[in-house]
């Protein structure tokens, strides 16, 4: 059988390249081989990390070069095989994520719209490569034209599933290398959500956004917040090859997005490491205990709700 691609992102080699073991809250009952992650298929593996290790996390989020690919052959490991559909629709995602003239927001919407048009060959039996292709290059040159960005300023704004979503996240218990002290103030500040009064968490979400938008150092250092969806894409192989309903994927992944946002806020004065230990922290509690999105809804209707908290 002939070799099959073999994939190492940056984050991957640095941390194998590490003289001493981490010793962060995950990997001290870890299992054996935590947090490397081999992604085993017919035709490719991709080698990554679980950022609920939080060394894990900085390398892939804080480094502006986690991604670039270190590419070679091996032996086939794997039995399922990634269809020539799969995963030219995940490269179409990452491409759109790396999108220079777009900003995080605007690469997610440009997402949705190729998720959209994907979902709609899916389920009339025409998958073929080419129009995903094409789809992909007819959004490259509308982003670099202006006109995604136009696009996505016009996107009515539905507070409702903003406020769900953040009601929600009032079930989220992050395990945080912090003092007590801090840890308990984190804790409160999220299962307050749970129980806020629809006016206050109104207020509360208004104030959240504020909070967002003023802290600097995601303008500083915008690879962070998109090395995060980065790692989601190529972590996952998203939106995945085992499911049909894109819109579900999508919702899942600008909810994260989301939490990502209001839990910084959240928290108040951040660094690059703070960041880490927050996402990290986040998704050990989503491997634990996720919130499965609400299957009976269309894909389209997951993909509006997705889209909604952008």
């Amino acid at each position: 059988m002939e070799p099959i691609e073999h994939y190492q992102p940056e984050y991957v080699k640095r941390f194998a390249a590490r003289d001493t073991a981490c010793t962060c809250l995950a990997c001290r009952n870890a299992r054996q081989g935590f947090p490397f992650v081999s992604i085993k298929l017919k035709n490719q593996q991709r080698e990554s990390l679980n950022i609920a290790c939080e060394t894990a996390a900085r390398e892939a989020l804080l480094n502006p070069e986690a991604f670039v690919l270190h590419t070679s052959h091996k032996p086939v490991e794997g039995e399922t095989l990634l269809s020539a559909w799969h995963k030219t629709l995940n490269q179409q995602c990452i491409n759109l994520a790396i999108h220079p003239s777009l900003s995080l927001e605007e690469r997610l919407y440009a997402m949705g719209v190729l998720l959209s048009k994907a979902q709609q060959y899916h389920d009339n039996g025409t998958k073929d490569p080419v129009q995903l292709v094409s789809i992909g290059e007819q959004l490259s040159g509308l982003a670099d034209q202006g006109v995604l960005a136009q696009q996505f300023a016009l996107l009515p704004t539905i507070v409702e599933n903003q406020l769900a979503a953040l009601k929600e996240m009032g079930a989220i218990r992050l395990n945080l290398d912090l003092p007590m002290a801090g840890k308990m103030a984190m804790a409160l500040k999220l299962s307050e959500l749970a129980i806020m009064s629809p006016s206050r968490l109104a207020e509360h979400h208004q104030a959240l956004n504020a909070q967002w938008q003023a802290m600097a150092l995601f303008n500083e250092q915008p690879w962070i917040l998109n090395n995060a969806v980065i790692y989601q894409l190529y972590h996952t192989v998203f939106p995945g090859f085992d499911g049909d309903n894109y819109g579900e994927t999508f919702l899942r992944l600008t909810r994260y997005v989301f939490r990502i946002k209001m839990i910084c806020a959240l928290y108040g004065e951040l660094t690059p490491d703070t960041v880490a230990m927050l996402v990290s922290a986040l998704e050990e509690w989503m491997q634990q205990d996720p919130l499965p999105a609400k299957r009976q809804n269309s894909a389209d209707y997951n993909l509006l709700c997705g889209l909604s908290l952008l």
